[in-house]
């Protein structure tokens, strides 16, 4: 029986009395939003160019604060909030001059009307410049579960060491799935069914120091969005969520500018400035790497703890991206990334414990991307992209190491006398290489009412994977009287593409209200099937200030080796044709419905709630099998191999490494936002508090139960606080409810296959005394994730300090991880005890953690 599989009584969806009281709180809470009034003044105006036509999707900002808005189709715009006093307004748009509106007065209650007319001229298309902390969500915007963080919050945010993906793991509806993870579960579903997108390049592995900390860096990084459920068409390949991130582009102003960022970890030196040679355009260049190997390494060298040629973990990467333009609305954009981890550990001869382990892992990406960007018009926009991507590596890993089922604490010491001890011994090598090309075209037209967005991508494959593995023959043993197989040799390689298309048109029925339905068209190589996802999402306006948003969608997932990286089960499925001519793409269906309300020009109140469907989940292939067991005689001492009977063969279900479409599930909640933004430089608190009440299932071989990461309650407290002037605290305290594990329920002697008479039988397995061995009884399906772990909760502090001397600008930081020293459980280490009853430790997470830095712009 492979304990993979295992199940709780946990049942699928039902409608309780409870969930009617949350329904009828939702709605309260939208009525509520419905009917309180703002008490600030309104600007309304319209724009049009010389002529006189309306200019929809000019920018408008009202000078000193980061209020504004963006016309609609008719060229009008309006902006609530705004407090009493004369302001000046700013307008832009790509292709026009910018225009500054002067002595605006607005007075509270009232509305203050203006008009202007633009002028076209030739500028950088820059695709918006952010004033303040966020852009809002304009009311034409359709898309729901759209979350921002812009990097600068991303980089203060305590307790994420300035990650970028491990600082969107604060936002609602997000979690990892341990401390020591960068991966994102998204609504309950797995990391592998979130698309990863950089400056529109599809990323496999997005993560760096085999998954501690993501790969894109916190100091080029332009803009981050989430799209957490009901993404539009021209995403696709994935069932659960979006993140799209851009990389900022160099800064202009200068010929040569940057920054240098060092904590007790790693250092980060960026450069950047306009191109040379008098060209329109810019540079920015960086560079990273990480010094465990260089401060860590050796102090655990001097205390005999590794050999002395060991390599501590540690990354590099190199990043590129160069602009020249705009050109009569051309404008080139190359990307560029390479990055390389690498770690080389052998076991010292001071080690307290029996193991010793060897090894060597190298890891590296290569990114290439060159975008042409053409924008002849105010009412047209291209963008045709053509990317390289690789990921490659190497693993080279042995060991000895002790019986699992033994207490590893009671062989800890300084003096390791093996004797008596048993261990297995395993060796493994494998490689791999994931390697794409990939060509995209997408158009946005505006005609009228109508917004068309089009496009076109395909996607050239070659997947490798390679392993060669080497078992202790008592472990092979052990296995193999389980029913269980092991894929000792693997060699694939594939070859094989994808090819998608998309269309949708954001269409405005009244100046309120828009309906964006859409469709995606996929080609699976792989599979040889085409999909077809209709989209459809909308936004109404109930005032100028509150917004319901819905979506529904279907979602496609191709199978494919690059998806292993995220995919945390250990169950693997071979992708050879034999077994994919059969399978289906997976399949989700996305119910999603949001309201949104300002309350003030700072603060935002957002609610939303989701169901998702999923179908054709691709799971082992179950069939029927044996394995072998014996029972214990009444009254007999379990210790002495005689008190057994014979091991028997007896029928049990086993898993094959064949990939079927066997499982279905759905995830559904309800999640809670209130944020308070930066809307000027006076601004002294910013941050969020988000709470999310969430359940996910799935059915797998005719059993439902709690998914590995069904959190109930899920709660994030962010702030950051100026202080004084010079002076940033910022806080986070994080709360989840935790996901389930499949519990020990007892112990089974170890049945193992010897040989008799050359024919392998079936015998209990004893110690060098004669004692019979135990293994850990994890229970049938019905035991799968039957318990949960603790809540999980840490509260991480971060105090910035700022200075300016030798003319640069300085900050200095201390950031403290855990600050109360929580003990939140990673795992339980179940092992037996002398009398046969089980033990059990616990794994635990991040302790409490100071980290220092310095950074400086230059």
């Amino acid at each position: 029986m492979n304990m993979f599989f295992e199940r709780s009584p946990e049942s699928p969806v039902r409608i309780s009395g409870r969930t009617v009281r949350r329904c009828v709180v939702m709605a309260f809470l939208l009525s509520t939003m419905a009917t309180a009034q703002p008490t600030t003044g309104i600007i309304k105006g319209t724009i049009t160019d010389t002529r006189g036509a309306a200019l929809p999707g000019a920018n408008v900002v009202v000078e000193g604060t980061s209020i504004g808005g963006a016309t609609n189709k008719d060229g009008n715009v309006e902006i609530p909030f705004v407090p009493p006093g004369t302001y000046e307004l700013i307008a832009t748009m790509v292709g026009y001059e910018r225009t500054v509106v002067q002595n605006i007065q607005v007075k509270a209650g009232e509305q203050t009307s203006f008009t202007l007319k633009l002028k076209e001229a030739i500028i950088p298309l820059d695709i918006v410049q952010v004033i303040g902390e966020q852009r809002r969500q304009g009311q034409d915007d359709t898309r729901t579960s759209l979350l921002t963080l812009e990097p600068r919050s991303a980089k203060i945010l305590p307790g994420f060491g300035e990650d970028v993906l491990r600082s969107i793991q604060a936002l609602p509806g997000v979690v990892s799935p341990s401390d020591f993870s960068a991966q994102l579960v998204v609504r309950g579903s797995g990391p592998d069914q979130n698309l990863i997108v950089m400056d529109g390049i599809e990323i496999f592995n997005p993560y760096r120091l085999y998954g501690l900390i993501s790969m894109f860096n916190p100091e080029t990084v332009n803009d981050i969005t989430l799209l957490s459920g009901g993404f539009p068409a021209r995403y696709g390949d994935r069932l659960s969520a979006v993140l799209d991130v851009t990389n900022k582009e160099g800064e202009r102003k200068h010929a040569f500018g940057g920054s240098f960022n060092a904590s007790i970890s790693n250092a980060n030196i960026v450069a950047e400035g306009h191109a040379p040679f008098g060209l329109e355009g810019s540079y920015l260049l960086s560079a990273r790497r990480t010094y465990y190997d260089l401060i860590v390494g050796p102090f655990a060298k001097s205390a005999g703890l590794v050999a002395n040629d060991v390599a501590f973990p540690n990354f590099s990467d190199l990043q590129a991206k160069i602009v020249t333009g705009p050109f009569g609305g051309h404008k080139f954009i190359l990307t560029g990334l390479k990055s390389r981890d690498g770690v080389d550990i052998v076991s010292g001869t001071k080690r307290e414990t029996p193991d010793s382990v060897n090894v060597f892992n190298e890891t590296n990406h290569e990114v290439l991307g060159a975008a042409w960007h053409f924008v002849p018009s105010s009412d047209f926009f291209s963008r045709f992209v053509l990317s390289y991507y690789r990921n490659d590596g190497y693993s080279d890993f042995g060991g000895s190491f002790i019986d699992p089922v033994l207490d590893r604490e009671r062989y800890r010491g300084s003096d390791i006398d093996t004797t008596g001890i048993r261990l297995f011994t395993i060796s493994a090598q494998s490689h791999y290489v994931f390697n794409k090309y990939s060509v995209k075209e997408e158009v946005t037209l505006t005609r009228g009412a109508h917004t068309i967005e089009a496009g076109f991508g395909a996607d050239f494959l070659r997947t490798v994977l390679v392993w060669d593995l080497e078992l202790d023959p008592t472990l092979r043993s052990i296995i193999g009287s389980r029913g269980r197989t092991v894929i000792d040799q693997l060699e694939e390689d594939r070859r094989y593409h994808r090819l998608n298309f998309h269309l949708q048109d954001r269409i405005a029925v009244t100046p309120r209200f828009y309906v964006q339905p859409g469709v995606r068209v996929d080609y699976y190589d792989l599979l040889d099937r085409w999909t077809i996802a209709p989209r459809l999402s909308l936004s109404y306006g109930i005032d100028n200030i509150t917004t319901l948003r819905a979506a529904y969608g279907l979602f496609y997932q191709s199978p494919g080796y690059e998806k292993l990286v995220d995919q945390q089960r250990s169950s693997f499925r071979e992708l050879d044709e034999r077994y994919t001519v059969n399978l289906k793409a997976e399949q989700s269906a996305h119910y999603v419905l949001g309201a949104e309300r300002w309350l003030s020009s700072g603060y935002l109140f957002r609610l939303d709630s989701y169901f998702k469907d999923f179908q054709n989940l691709i799971v082992p292939q179950l069939v029927d099998g044996s394995r072998y067991a014996a029972s214990l005689k009444a009254g007999m001492d379990p210790r002495l191999r005689e008190s057994w009977t014979t091991p028997v063969t007896i029928r049990e279900d086993s898993l094959t490494s064949i990939p079927v479409n066997a499982a279905s599930g759905n995830a559904y909640g309800i999640e809670f936002f209130l944020e308070k933004r930066r809307t000027s430089q006076d601004s002294r608190l910013h941050g969020w508090v988000s709470y999310a009440v969430a359940w996910t299932n799935r059915l797998e071989y005719g059993r439902w139960f709690p998914f590995d990461y069904d959190q109930r309650h899920t709660v994030n407290i962010v702030a950051n606080y100026n202080v004084l002037s010079w002076f940033d605290f910022g806080l986070h305290w994080r709360y989840g409810s935790n996901f389930p594990y499949t519990p020990a329920i007892g112990v089974e002697p170890r049945i193992v296959r010897v040989e008799r008479d050359g024919k392998l039988e079936p015998a209990i397995q004893t110690d060098i005394l004669g004692n019979v061995i135990f293994d850990i009884d994890r229970g049938g399906l019905e035991n799968r994730n039957s318990k949960r772990r603790p809540a999980y909760h840490r509260l991480d502090l971060r105090a910035t300090a700022h200075a300016r001397f030798w003319g640069l600008e300085w900050s200095f930081y201390l950031d403290v991880i855990n600050v109360y020293n929580r003990t939140n459980v990673l795992s339980y280490q179940y092992f037996i005890n002398d009398d046969l009853t089980l033990g059990v430790r616990t794994t635990s997470m991040f302790p409490i953690l100071p980290t220092i830095g310095v950074s400086f712009r230059f």
